[in-house]
């Protein structure tokens, strides 16, 4: 019997002696229901989502909701990232074909056995589901090491999807630290492989991706050319995709907003809300009409902002859109303060106090 399936099989007959328990990192666990395995936690107190939320609480600013929302959007394309990859959950170690109960970490057992088995596509996939483990725990530095490993690996065996996927994991963790120059060194990585696929949706998107990190940047010349001359016309008129074009119009109005350019932002915002109409996305509606409102606000037409929020708060109540809902009770208390009525504007922020820290407590 050649020598690897030999440890393969001591390691299989491990597992029913041990009665299939699982040897884990501290913290990690298995989800026993799935025919598919992967690292990541359905729920963990060590979440650094969950750690930074609680710093929340006691705060009686609306800054908390917006990097709550930046944390929730991050935490959900690091877990959308992952591969979940059919793996048999492990429970001793095997090492250099002597039998140990726990004697190697989850982590150095799966690459082991990949290793023996000559799986190279399922050790790079271990690499990245513990690298996003890592990085919804708050270990950066630790994810963007073994995301290093698993590009190398995948580089070797020209496994492009996973060096893309691997890029783009990447560029997220950059872009939330701030990191922005390298960003956008790995946006350009996935543009180019993208570019070779031919894949217009991955090289619309990942168009949008570079537009916002140069927006970040504050290179807004640069962000406007990459909407209107290339992400724009592949959404509009090679994909038809209107959720990507409201995305463009939702990008260049920022970008105007943040410029000061208030007719252009305001246009775009429009349009925004227009298409979201015209599609029936009371999200995307709501969303313009926020934007639509803040600009207004920029401008002092504090009477026409005040109809907009209300109407956002219209739908958002209808909808059941619990973080926007706080969003504008904020915006609500500050632009009737502008208008000069404190008893509404207390009354909105009363509101706006006890919805976020009733939301607060239900994640924690």
């Amino acid at each position: 019997m050649n020598l690897r399936y030999l440890f393969v099989f001591i390691f299989l007959l491990a597992l029913v002696i041990e009665s299939c328990s699982a040897a884990q990192e501290p913290g990690i666990s298995e989800n026993q229901n799935s025919a598919n395995w992967s690292v990541l936690r359905q729920q963990s107190e060590l979440d650094s989502l969950i750690i930074d939320l609680k710093s929340y609480i006691s705060s009686g600013e609306t800054q908390f909701l917006k990097e709550f929302i930046k944390d929730l959007q991050f935490r959900n394309e690091l877990k959308a990232a992952d591969n979940f990859i059919p793996v048999i959950p492990v429970s001793a170690g095997i090492y250099q074909g002597s039998l140990a109960s726990d004697s190697l970490s989850a982590f150095d057992q799966l690459i082991f056995l990949y290793r023996i088995l000559g799986d190279r596509n399922a050790e790079a996939e271990v690499l990245n589901s513990y690298a996003v483990n890592h990085a919804l725990n708050g270990r950066m530095d630790d994810a963007i090491r073994l995301l290093n490993d698993a590009i190398v690996l995948n580089l070797e065996i020209n496994n492009r999807i996973a060096v893309r996927n691997n890029y783009l994991i990447l560029q997220r963790i950059n872009r939330y630290r701030g990191y922005l120059g390298e960003a956008l060194k790995y946006n350009q990585a996935i543009l180019l492989i993208d570019q070779d696929s031919k894949n217009n949706q991955f090289i619309a998107d990942s168009y949008m991706d570079h537009a916002e990190i140069l927006t970040s940047q504050k290179k807004f010349a640069e962000a406007e050319t990459m909407v209107l001359r290339k992400a724009l016309p592949l959404y509009y008129y090679g994909l038809k995709d209107k959720n990507g074009t409201i995305r463009c119009y939702n990008q260049l109005a920022d970008t105007y907003h943040q410029q000061k350019k208030f007719t252009q932002a305001k246009w775009f915002y429009i349009q925004s809300n227009m298409l979201a109409r015209k599609i029936n996305s009371p999200f995307e509606i709501v969303n313009s009409l926020i934007n639509l409102a803040n600009v207004k606000m920029s401008i002092g037409d504090y009477e026409l902002a005040l109809s907009d929020f209300k109407e956002a708060e219209q739908l958002s109540v209808k909808n059941s859109f619990t973080l926007k809902l706080i969003e504008i009770k904020s915006d609500l208390a500050l632009v009737h303060r502008k208008l000069g009525n404190s008893t509404a504007a207390n009354a909105s922020f009363s509101e706006f106090k006890v919805m976020k820290e009733t939301f607060l407590r239900t994640i924690q």
